[in-house]
Order: C-alpha cells, then structure tokens, then sequence
C-alpha cells in the first residue's frame, strides 16, 4: 500500500467519523468517534512525515545519481581519450615498426656489400702478393742477366785485349 492511498484512506476514516458524529448517537459513540478521528489524525501527521522523510531521501538520493552520472561521464570520457591515446600510440608503433624493419634491409644490404668487398679485397691483396713474388723473381732474374751482360762484357773486353796483344 502507498503512501497516498494510507492518506486517502486516513481521510476518509476521518470524514466518516466526523460524519458519526454529526449524527444523533449516545455521547459515547460520539466520543469514540472523536478519538479515532483524533488517532486518524495523530497517524495521517506520521505519515506525512514518513512521506516527507523519504521525499527528502528521494531528492538525496537523486542528487546523489546525479553525481555519480556525471561523474560517470567524465570516466566515459576519460576512457575515450585513453583510447584514443592507446590507438595513435599503436599507430605510431607500426610505423616506427616499418621503419625498423627498412632499416634493418638496409644494413643487411650493406653487410652484404661489406662482405663483398672484403672478398674482393683479400682477392686483390693475394694478387698484390703474387705479383710482388713475381716482382721479385724479375729483379732477379733482371740482376742476374745484368750480371751475366757485364761478364759478357768483361770478357767480350778481354777477348779484345788480347787479341790484339797476340797480333803483336
């Protein structure tokens, strides 16, 4: 039962017990009239307080729903920002990701072309070396036909010297 029907039905008790009253009855009657009247009356004031009470614990309590909703809204916001902080920094993640991976193509490019050159240069430095001991073996060869011209020469000088002693 609500509030407003207990009201209701307070009132009509009360108008029914003032209309008894109005009537012709014994005294009694017409005090015990008066008193339930009065009690009907003493109880419609306690629930008007009651009402009153939770009208103001209704009126608490919606503030206080109002509070948590806005407070609500400010965590859904909260939230969507967040989210949004989370998407471009995966965004940025990717691409810093791609970027990475170029790089690394890059240097393993290089490190081929590293790896190359070092292949060609130990490749040259052999040839150095060959050619060196080549060179080598030439300066010898080129003193030792050196030497072999001058004795050539020495005796060439000689033989002529003394040939023309022995014609004498």
């Amino acid at each position: 039962m609500t509030t407003k029907n207990l009201t209701f039905e307070l009132l009509f008790l009360l108008v029914c017990l003032l209309a008894l009253v109005g009537c012709d009855g014994s005294k009694k009657e017409r005090d015990k009239a008066v008193e339930e009247a009065q009690q009907a009356k003493a109880e419609l004031a306690k629930v008007k307080a009651v009402l009153e009470k939770n009208l103001s614990e209704r009126d608490e309590l919606q503030d206080r729903i109002n509070e948590i909703s806005k407070e609500l809204e400010n965590v859904k916001s909260e939230i969507v920002a967040a989210q949004q902080a989370q998407e471009n920094l995966e965004n940025q993640i990717a691409e810093l990701t791609k970027q990475r991976d170029a790089v690394v193509a890059i240097a393993e490019e290089t490190q081929a072309i590293v790896d190359e050159l070092n292949n060609q240069l130990k490749e040259k430095d052999r040839e150095i070396h060959e050619l060196e001991e080549l060179n080598k073996e030439l300066q010898a060869a080129i003193q030792q036909l050196q030497d072999q011209i001058e004795q050539a020469g020495e005796q060439m000088e000689e033989e002529t010297l003394e040939e023309p002693i022995e014609q004498l």
